[in-house]
């Protein structure tokens, strides 16, 4: 395989050629056999090796949060002729940063040689990244000829969003099931609160006797716990929005989608079903369910999230109704930016939803330039207007609060339950 510059003399060659024939300048002719020469010896002393390489990608981790780094091992066998100057050229995710090393290995590779190639890659955004091939390519020391091997190896990273610790979130669904979980319930059983002390029965665990309370009181008394149960919990992500900066639509979604993410993992720590409902481009449905693959079910569908445009929510509560018990608390990410959206989410505080909803104002991203004019001003003043009056129809049927991203998200979860209805 001839390299650019080997082309390029080639070509040259061939336009002396035709100039001195369509002329009769011999002395034009003469100057192709030093080129000649160049070509003849540079075949003849650098011969193209037959190339027969090896290719192995380790991942130091397979599951990144954003920001991240993870560390990537290139694993080279050459198992062909030796290879005095080669170029390795590994094909990293698009925008990923290289923080350690590079992408790009020029190497000498004897027969039987077996190298390792390190380098670091930092994942600034949530999604799912793929690495392409390797490609390895020789050339020889005059740059006249080269060849190449394409070395196919499919590598797959998952950067999840950011999870924040929600340990002190005091957002409980008060519907409770008969499985057990962290939520202590008003019924008798096993569990970690006390509740009572009582006197033995026949039949009692002795593992529930309370020996001091029976040293004084001179019977046997046994302790009464609070049964801890689990509860169900949609997460609804509304991935609508009237902005039209691209760069800013997609800075909200990335901000909804980690709040998501960090309430399911808590739910699901919690030992509560979690389920998912995403209103972008389409309508995405994650069903009820628990346990680490729940949360991977639910990262997966988030990470596909895209900003969408804003279309009816008639089928918000058709598909809440038809894969979500109605006894289930929904925690709505929205930015309210439409009636409908206000309407579907007062249907379902009326429908026995405890219904908790996470908002965030998305005007200063819309025109950031505007700010500190007098129209800037006055628009902001008339969405903040608009903005109340909305919240204070929707809190008559769930608790509504304003969601600054800048704030840790569990001093907004902290408290109470989602519904004034439902807080007995």
């Amino acid at each position: 395989m001839r390299s650019l510059s080997g082309a390029a003399l080639l070509g040259m060659a061939l336009a002396l050629l035709f100039l001195g024939l369509a002329g009769l300048r011999w002395e034009l002719i003469s100057l192709l056999i030093p080129m000649a020469m160049l070509l003849y010896l540079s075949f003849l002393l650098n011969r193209p090796p037959i190339m027969d390489l090896r290719f192995s990608r380790a991942l130091e981790s397979e599951r990144l949060q954003e920001g991240e780094a993870v560390e990537v091992t290139l694993t080279i066998e050459n198992r062909g002729e030796p290879l005095d100057y080669v170029e390795f050229m590994d094909q990293v995710p698009e925008g990923a940063v290289v923080v350690e090393g590079r992408e790009r290995f020029p190497l000498v590779l004897p027969e039987g040689a077996t190298t390792t190639l390190r380098y670091r890659l930092r994942f600034d955004r949530r999604g799912s990244y793929e690495f392409g091939d390797l490609q390895a390519r020789w050339r020889d020391p005059l740059m006249v000829s080269s060849r190449e091997q394409v070395l196919p190896y499919r590598s797959r990273v998952l950067v999840l969003p950011k999870v924040q610790d929600l340990r002190r979130c005091g957002l409980r669904p008060s519907h409770l099931r008969a499985q057990s979980g962290n939520v202590p319930s008003t019924s008798l059983g096993p569990g970690m609160e006390f509740y009572c002390l009582r006197e033995y029965q026949p039949g009692d665990s002795f593992k529930r006797i309370n020996w001091k309370a029976s040293a004084r009181r001179d019977d046997v008394q046994v302790n009464d716990m609070r049964s801890e149960r689990s509860g169900d919990v949609v997460i609804l992500v509304d991935a609508r929005t009237r902005l039209r900066d691209p760069e800013a639509r997609h800075r909200v979604v990335d901000r909804q989608v980690d709040a998501a993410a960090s309430i399911a993992s808590y739910y699901l720590k919690e030992r509560d079903r979690v389920g998912l409902l995403v209103l972008g481009e389409t309508m995405e449905v994650v069903p009820l369910g628990f346990g680490r693959r729940q949360f991977y079910r639910v990262v997966d569908r988030l990470l596909a999230t895209r900003p969408g445009e804003l279309r009816s929510t008639q089928s918000i509560n058709v598909a809440l109704g038809r894969y979500f018990p109605s006894s289930s608390m929904v925690v709505a990410i929205s930015p309210l930016e439409d009636k409908r959206i206000i309407g579907s989410l007062m249907e379902l505080g009326g429908r026995g939803h405890e219904v908790f909803v996470l908002s965030m104002d998305t005007f200063p991203l819309e025109a950031p330039e505007r700010q500190g004019t007098i129209g800037g001003e006055l628009a902001r003043r008339m969405q903040k207007v608009r903005r109340e009056d909305l919240v204070s129809e929707l809190g008559r049927y769930c608790r509504v609060v304003d969601w600054d991203p800048e704030v840790p998200l569990y001093k907004y979860l902290r408290e109470g339950r989602a519904s004034p209805t439902h807080s007995g």
